[in-house]
């Protein structure tokens, strides 16, 4: 398979051309630069190989046990790891579950500590619901789709690049 280097190096090569078709089809700068700073943390920091031992991984550094228990569930190479349709899907719902546990978590020991009253998980949906109103009114309705987009393109380039490494391979050992 392709070194880490060459992953991050293809990474910052479709960096500029992400820019340009984000552009052209969105018709929308800041749409654009959103999509491909996506596709850049998704290339370096989110992509398929968040399942062993890394660059991907060691790049998260002390954040890195948030990965623990995506690394146990899957295996490396898997088509829910590096599949091109599930796996960055699969790596946000995660992602996003494990944020909102330490949020809850967070929220909760606070209130354990100061003597304050428990929130409701009807408080804490209405305080999501809240953030993604805000993003919504400040950065515009297709922020999350661009973002995700991005992201998924990230970590596509990493498979595509791990699909066609192994063709060039074994059409190498045919001739």
């Amino acid at each position: 398979m392709p070194s880490g280097k060459t992953h991050d190096a293809i990474t910052f090569i479709l960096a500029a051309p992400t820019f340009a078709a984000a552009w052209i089809v969105s018709g929308s700068i800041v749409l654009a630069i959103i999509m491909t700073s996506a596709m850049l943390f998704g290339g370096l920091m989110f992509g398929p190989d968040l399942d062993i031992q890394s660059r991907q991984y060691t790049r998260w550094g002390v954040f890195r046990f948030v990965w623990l228990p995506y690394r146990m569930i899957f295996r490396h190479r898997s088509r829910w790891s590096h599949g091109i349709l599930f796996g960055t899907l699969i790596r946000v719902i995660y992602f996003a579950l494990v944020i909102a546990a330490l949020v809850a978590a967070a929220v909760y020991l606070r209130a354990a500590l100061t003597g304050g009253a428990f929130p409701s998980p009807d408080e804490l949906a209405q305080a999501w619901r809240a953030i993604e109103s805000g993003i919504s009114a400040s950065w515009g309705k297709h922020t999350v789709w661009a973002a995700f987009a991005g992201l998924w393109w990230g970590a596509a380039s990493h498979t595509l690049t791990d699909v066609a490494w192994s063709v060039l391979r074994k059409s190498s050992e045919i001739f």
